[in-house]
C-alpha cells in the first residue's frame, strides 16, 4: 500500500528525533531536563515504542506527551502542520520580511486578538481580548481600547480564551494600571544569551492610565503564556483581582524550530522570574481569588464590581447625578443576584 504524504518512516522517526535532541542540548532552558528527555524518548525509540506511530500528527503527539510527563513543562512540544512551512534553520523570524508579512496579517484578521470592548451596566467596562501581538502591529488598536474604557468606573478584563503571545503587549497593557516611576514586572533568563532581561512599566503610554479603579481579570483552563503573565503579575502587585479557573500553567518563553516542512518543535530557551514573587507560575498556573466556574466568571466579577463602585462612589458624592446612578445600579444587582439564585 503506498504510504499517505505524513506517514513516516523508522528512519524518519529516528532523524526528527535526532534533530529535536540537538535542538535541546543548545537550546533548552534547563540542560539537565533535555538530558533526561533526550535518554527517555532514545530508549523508548531503541525499544520499539513508536514503531506502530506511523502518521506524523499521532508521532508529534505523543512525543509531546511524553516529553511533558518528563519536564512538566507545557510549552515544550512537537507539533504537524499539514501545509507545507519553509526551513528556517537557525533564523529569526522577525527578521524575514515575507513571514512578517504572512504573520501581520494572520494579525489583522483577528483584530489583533481585540475580540470585544464595551461598557456594561453600572459603567463597568469589559475587554474580551483572546491573544497578544506585538505593539508594532497591535498597539495603535490597544491605546484605542483604552482609550474607550478609560472613564468606565471598574474593568473587567476577560483571558479566558486567550493562549499568550507576545509578552511586549502584555507590558503595554499592564502599564496602563500604574503611574509613577516605571514598575519592575518580570524578568526573563535567556539561556541562549546567558542573560536575564528586564520588564517594566513604560514611563509613557498614550491616553490616560487606569489608576485608582477596580479591575478584574477572568481566567480559565485556556489561558496560557503571556495572558497568564499579564494576569499573575497584576496579581502579585494587588492591581487585579483573578476571577474564574486556574490557567494552564505555560510560563517559560519559547523559540520556534522547523524541523521538517511539516514538523516543528517549540522548545522554551528561557525562564520568567516575577518580581513579587521570584518565580513564575510554570506547572502552577495563576490560582484566582474568586475560583469560579469559567461559565460563571464574568457574572461573578460583573456582580463584585458594580457593588464595588457603589461603594466607592458614595464616599465622594451625593450629587443628583450619583443618586440617579445609585437607582439603577441598585435594580441591576438585585437583577444579577436573582439570576445567580435562579441558577442555583
Amino acid at each position: 500500500m503506498r504510504d499517505t504524504p505524513f506517514s513516516l518512516t523508522n528512519e524518519q522517526r529516528a532523524a526528527i528525533l535526532e534533530r529535536l535532541f540537538k535542538l535541546l542540548q543548545d537550546h533548552y532552558v534547563f540542560p539537565d531536563v533535555a538530558k533526561n528527555v533526550e535518554e527517555t524518548l532514545q530508549q523508548r525509540l531503541n525499544a520499539g515504542d513508536y514503531d506502530e506511530f506511523t502518521t506524523a500528527d499521532v508521532f508529534c503527539e505523543l512525543i509531546t506527551e511524553h516529553m511533558y510527563e518528563i519536564s512538566q513543562d507545557r510549552h515544550l512540544s512537537l507539533l504537524f502542520r499539514a501545509d507545507r512551512q519553509p526551513l528556517y534553520e537557525g533564523k529569526n523570524l522577525y527578521n524575514d520580511p515575507e513571514w512578517l508579512k504572512t504573520f501581520r496579517q494572520e494579525a489583522i484578521l483577528q483584530n489583533f486578538g481585540f475580540q470585544r470592548v464595551e461598557r456594561l451596566a453600572g459603567n463597568i467596562g469589559y475587554l474580551d481580548l483572546r491573544s497578544f501581538f506585538p505593539p508594532e502591529f497591535a498597539g495603535d488598536t490597544a491605546v484605542a481600547v483604552m482609550t474607550f474604557l478609560a472613564h468606565t468606573s471598574a474593568l473587567i478584563i476577560d483571558l479566558r480564551y486567550n493562549d499568550g503571545g507576545e509578552n511586549y503587549m502584555a507590558h503595554l497593557l499592564s502599564s496602563y494600571f500604574f503611574e509613577g516611576e516605571p514598575l519592575l514586572l518580570n524578568s526573563f533568563y535567556l539561556r541562549p544569551l546567558q542573560s536575564t532581561h528586564q520588564c517594566w512599566t513604560l514611563p509613557y503610554v498614550p491616553g490616560k492610565r487606569y489608576v485608582d479603579k477596580p479591575v478584574y481579570v477572568l481566567t480559565g483552563a485556556q489561558t496560557a503564556s503571556a495572558a497568564e503573565e499579564f494576569a499573575y503579575t497584576l496579581q502579585q502587585l494587588k492591581r487585579a483581582t483573578i476571577v474564574g479557573a486556574r490557567t494552564m500553567g505555560a510560563a517559560n518563553p519559547i523559540e520556534h524550530y522547523q524541523i521538517t516542512s511539516h514538523v516543528a518543535a517549540y522548545i522554551p530557551m528561557g525562564h520568567a522570574i516575577n518580581a513579587i514573587t521570584g518565580t513564575n507560575w510554570e506547572g502552577t498556573g495563576v490560582i484566582p481569588e474568586r475560583e469560579v466556574p469559567e461559565a460563571t466568571a464574568l457574572k461573578v466579577a460583573h456582580l463584585e464590581a458594580v457593588q464595588n463602585v457603589l461603594d466607592t462612589l458614595k464616599e465622594k458624592t451625593s450629587s443628583e447625578a450619583y443618586k440617579v446612578f445609585e437607582k439603577e445600579t441598585r435594580l441591576l444587582i438585585k437583577g444579577l443576584l436573582s439570576n445567580e439564585q435562579k441558577q442555583v
